[in-house]
């Protein structure tokens, strides 16, 4: 839950008013404005607030944007924009850049936020698909220059007066200056375009080969660009402009190693400090069509292209448009999958899902990147406060608050994700000019029965326009001597054969105080195996809830059908007051494919469905006997009988099953029909 606090504190039971996931905001406060963030999954992200800026708004009186945000959607910077943004990021010395408005421009923002320089690309038209910063600072940006060319001498059926769209690469100094201009034209073939691609005919009016949509700093002496509508990578010398190597299409110069797949219509290329590459692979021209972020190990001497690894969500994404790809700094790759559901998705080193994230309802970003940043607008001489044990009394410390602008901020807002935590002062305050507040901040966790409570405190300086915040992470205890409990919960499906396995904490758990349960280890935890705890093992990868209060299993290969599986917990699982989780074990019990269902004998029927106490079944050509099992919506088998079948109806008393979905598996003439009922 996300608590707002805008006023005075009430009371001595510290009241703050609470208004769900999405703050609730009187219309002319800027928080009505922010993307409304649907978190579908968080297995501890890498931490940082993510750059987004929208291009594309969905929801009725949304405003353009650019925003910081963080792993839980509260924005730590937000400014209402007038005009579509493509892209906003952390540049190397700190400050922020962002691609704005019609046409494109660069504009640099200061330690304050301001607009302290703009630049844009010289003498022709902007192309905003990307640009990049080099180590140096010199600004790298993207244009498109247009040519008359006789089509008809290159293709049958070509336009004798073509206009042909060419990628232009410009350079700038630190000091804004030129220094040169790159034109597609001197390098490639027109013809080097994908013919099969369905944006490109080499017979229309207009013909955009190269639809460039990425641009990487490579190195001081080079850049990398992808080339859509050519389906390649291309890699240039910065110093005379000449082609170094290209990757994929026509011209390909290297083997592809342990990928026969490639990628086509690709977008967002990076130059990664391991020496590899990372694009975004629309697939386009994939059977079937699939979208994934793409690592490459090249060796330019050998003119071999290795995939290291390909990140696909499940179930996948394809966008056949948009879309970027990045690697954060803790090793975890981001995927912004463009307009499409869900919006980002962000993985572990090994491929596990850290987040998914969705605001397709509000707006789309064609680019979000993930960094650490904290604003310099003002700052708190803390980020992180932890509380002693609460006894009963309120527990209080003290935070300074220091504005470093040359005007007065008005700090406006508090923003908590629980009702643990608070400030005493009354909102708003003002701080003048570099000068400080003394912010107290009180713990009270009256509501909660667990040991341990994480929050973070977001203050902000909210106007009409704009918000700029500081985050602080607090953390207390409470007494708890009760052991940690557990449980399987297995999704209502009829098909568990790609079923992801959850257990369920009451708590949040630990592997002891000093060691915090991640992907990378919870996997050590767990048992799975076929039959019992001495059957086979199933291999499998897990993931742990960013509350640490629930793990997810998935299977690496499709569970067998009809088949029990067993779970269990290691030993060594804790909550934060040390207490031991106790044994935990259970089973569950597949059921039958998909298939078996979708090509069942409908002959047969099963009424009344729901049903309270019979379940009927009528047979138009069966007599004899069948087993019959009923399994319960997890796959436990609750009962297995023979029944004889005559012509007519024959009953099964279900009364004494709880209320809940349930399958019946019908075993008769050598095959299986299942059916899924409902018990009311």
């Amino acid at each position: 839950m996300k608590c707002k606090s805008t006023g005075i504190l009430i009371g001595i039971a510290f009241f703050l008013s609470c208004f769900g996931n999405n703050l609730k905001a009187q219309e002319k406060e800027i928080s009505a404005y922010f993307p409304e963030i649907e978190i579908l999954a968080s297995n501890n992200p890498a931490e940082g607030y993510f750059f987004m800026g929208s291009k594309g708004l969905t929801a009725p009186n949304a405003s353009h944007y650019i925003t910081i945000i963080d792993n839980y959607g509260t924005p730590v910077f937000f400014r209402k924009m007038n005009k579509a943004t493509s892209s906003i990021r952390l540049l190397n010395d700190g400050r922020i850049a962002y691609l704005n408005g019609v046409p494109r421009k660069i504009y640099i923002l200061n330690d304050k936020l301001e607009v302290e320089n703009l630049i844009a690309i010289e003498g022709f038209q902007p192309n905003g698909h990307d640009w990049d910063v080099a180590e140096n600072g010199n600004i790298l940006l993207m244009g498109e220059a247009k040519s008359t060319i006789d089509m008809s001498q290159l293709v049958d059926g070509g336009n004798p007066e073509a206009e042909v769209l060419d990628l232009i690469i410009q350079e700038f100094d630190t000091e804004l200056n030129l220094i040169y201009t790159w034109n597609s034209a001197d390098h490639f073939n027109i013809l080097d375009g994908n013919e099969n691609s369905q944006y490109l005919d080499f017979t229309e009016n207009q013909i955009d080969y190269v639809h460039a949509n990425g641009l990487s700093v490579d190195s001081d002496t080079s850049f990398l660009i992808s080339c859509r509508h050519m389906d390649e990578i291309t890699k240039v010398d910065r110093r005379n402009g000449e082609i170094i190597w290209r990757l994929g299409g026509k011209k390909n110069q290297f083997l592809f190693v342990n990928d026969d797949l490639r990628f086509t219509h690709q977008h967002s290329i990076r130059a990664l400090e391991n020496g590899h590459i990372l694009l975004y692979d629309n697939g386009n021209l994939h059977n079937p069509q699939m979208s994934s972020s793409v690592e490459y190990a090249i060796d330019e001497r050998s003119k071999t292209a290795t995939l290291v690894n390909r990140f696909y969500r499940n179930p996948v994404v394809y966008s056949n448009h948009q879309g970027t790809t990045q690697r954060i700094d803790n090793g975890n790759t981001l995927i912004n999958w463009g307009p499409y559901w869900p919006s980002i998705s962000e993985f572990h080193p090994d491929g596990s899902l850290a987040l998914d994230w969705d605001f397709t309802k509000h707006s789309f970003s064609p680019r979000v990147e993930k960094y650490k940043w904290e604003t310099k607008v003002f700052e708190t001489n803390s980020s992180n406060l932890e509380f002693d044990i609460w006894e009963g009394d309120s527990l209080t410390q003290k935070v300074w608050i220091k504005n470093n602008t040359s005007d007065s901020l008005l700090i406006t807002t508090l923003e908590t994700r629980t009702s643990s935590f608070g400030i005493i002062n009354k909102l708003p305050f003002k701080i003048a000019s570099n000068d400080s507040v003394e912010l107290v901040v009180w713990y009270h966790p009256v509501d909660v029965e667990t040991g341990f409570i994480k929050d973070v405190l977001t203050v902000a300086s909210d106007d009409t326009n704009q918000r700029v915040a500081r985050q602080i992470k607090v953390s207390g205890r409470k007494q708890d001597n009760n052991s940690p409990t557990a449980k399987l919960v297995m999704p209502n499906e009829e098909v568990l054969l790609n079923a992801q396995i959850k257990i369920l904490f009451n708590e949040a758990v630990t592997a002891g105080i000093t060691r915090e349960l991640i992907y990378n280890n919870i996997d050590s935890f767990i048992v799975f195996k076929k039959q019992n705890r001495y059957g086979e093992n199933v291999t499998f990868n897990a993931v742990i809830s960013s509350d640490k209060k629930e793990i997810t299993i998935i299977p690496e290969t499709k569970l067998q059908e009809l088949t029990l599986y067993y779970i269990a917990l290691k030993s060594g699982i804790t909550d934060y007051s040390e207490n031991p989780l106790l044994n935990f074990e259970d089973s569950f019990t597949t059921v039958l494919t998909s298939s078996s269902i979708l090509h069942r004998n409908e002959e047969i029927k099963i009424f009344p469905n729901p049903t309270s106490q019979k379940l009927n079944l009528e047979f138009k050509s069966h007599e004899g006997d069948l087993i019959y099992e009923i399994y319960s919506s997890t796959g436990i088998l609750l009962e297995k009988r023979k029944l004889t079948v005559a012509s007519g109806i024959n009953e099964i008393d279900v009364q004494k099953l709880e209320t809940g979905i349930y399958f019946l598996v019908l075993d008769f003439e050598n095959r299986k029909e299942t059916r899924k009922f409902v018990k009311l």
